[in-house]
């Protein structure tokens, strides 16, 4: 076995361990939400669609063209389809120049999102967990662009090009798209890790406050 087929082997194992852990949060379930990640300059491991993430496989991953999302090995199983995601996958992985990116349908993100009203973002302020963000300090007040849902994921690019464009949101590593969820990357698959786990804490403790606010327990 070579060095590179020895690590594409181990990233498989790990995205695979990852999708089980997003399962048991709730952000990946009822076969939705995804993840991808690079094996090198060129080309990106990717689980399936419609299919149990808990139950993934690395034999299940798809390899992929990272610039075109064109499938370069397809899984074992041919009855097996690329994730939805591929192209937005693969823009925001080209566009920041990251190593992985997940896409979550925790409830959190789908409230979080609420939170926007009718901007195209909301502020996250006031929580030493903002320094889980890469270059964000607890004093920051962190954007985190929302955008609309669409009945096609495909359809979602153009949006997400024009906010990893912005830059307003050139500190933030996620996404979220309205009634939908979230996108959240990192340079290689740990940090993707932690940003997911950074985000969905702070989506929990923004959405729990602005109930607070509403029940008259305090301000924000």
């Amino acid at each position: 076995m070579t060095k590179n087929s020895a690590t594409q082997k181990n990233r498989a194992a790990l995205l695979c361990r990852l999708l089980r852990r997003f399962y048991d949060k709730d952000w990946v379930s009822g076969t939705g939400g995804g993840i991808c990640a690079a094996t090198g300059p060129k080309t990106v491991l990717m689980a399936p669609t419609g299919v149990h993430k808990e139950e993934v496989r690395p034999s299940d991953l798809f390899v992929v063209d990272r610039m075109t999302g064109g499938v370069i090995r397809p899984p074992r199983n041919r009855s097996l389809a690329v994730s939805e995601c591929n192209p937005i996958f693969c823009l925001i992985m080209t566009q920041r120049k990251v190593g992985s990116v997940m896409h979550s349908h925790a409830l959190s993100a789908v409230l979080a999102a609420d939170l926007s009203e009718d901007r195209d973002h909301f502020i996250i302020e006031g929580l030493e967990m903002l320094k889980g963000v890469r270059g964000v300090s607890n004093q920051a007040k962190h954007a985190v662009p929302v955008i609309r849902n669409t009945p096609r994921e495909r359809e979602l690019v153009d949006q997400i090009r024009r906010a990893l464009e912005a830059p307003v949101f050139s500190e933030s590593f996620c996404i979220l798209v309205r009634n939908h969820g979230a996108y959240i990357w990192g340079e290689d698959l740990w940090e993707a890790k932690r940003h997911a786990e950074i985000y969905h804490f702070l989506f929990e403790a923004v959405v729990a406050r602005s109930r607070r606010g509403r029940n008259g327990w305090g301000q924000i």
